[in-house]
């Protein structure tokens, strides 16, 4: 502690000090479960304090005016999440639909055939280049860069454009 730093001295009640003790325990059991480390005296005793005052400020504050902003946070919240979810449903449907796409294609020998060897199959995955995966970056990097929103669904402007080409 630096010297500069204002301390203060509290006396407490037997009871006070008995809860304090229990909060410090409660936190210690929850820190070795979640791996964090427990709060100290002080910190409990500072969350405590602000926890109060928050309170105390909300009871000076029209029960209307807070409520409002409550649920206007909570709707951005919602909105926000809702971005995010779709984001990860995109990233999960698409994930799901490339596993799919791999086990049809590396299962059917009728439409890729199985080298002879595992040393063979290596070498054609490290060694052999790829005009079909040089072709998919090639159009996934200038589609990506000429789109505000990424999504995976093609729309029918995608297909009209391919088939002039």
């Amino acid at each position: 502690m630096k010297r500069s730093e204002k301390t203060t001295s509290i006396r407490f009640n037997p009871d006070i000090d008995y809860k304090l003790a229990w909060l410090r325990e409660e936190d210690e059991r929850t820190s070795r479960r979640t791996g964090v480390n427990p709060r100290n005296r002080t910190q409990i005793i500072e969350e405590a304090v602000k926890l109060y005052y928050f309170k105390k400020l909300n009871e000076t504050q029209d029960a209307d005016v807070v409520e409002r902003i409550n649920e206007l946070i909570t709707d951005q919240v919602k909105a926000a999440m809702n971005v995010v979810l779709r984001d990860i449903e995109e990233i999960l449907f698409l994930a799901i639909k490339n596993d799919l796409g791999n086990k049809v294609f590396y299962r059917s020998p009728s439409v890729l055939p199985a080298p002879e060897s595992r040393q063979e199959a290596i070498d054609v995955i490290t060694e052999e280049e790829s005009r079909w995966d040089m072709a998919l970056e090639e159009y996934m990097h200038i589609k990506w860069k000429s789109e505000d929103v990424h999504t995976h669904v093609i729309t029918e402007d995608d297909d009209e454009e391919e088939d002039e080409e």
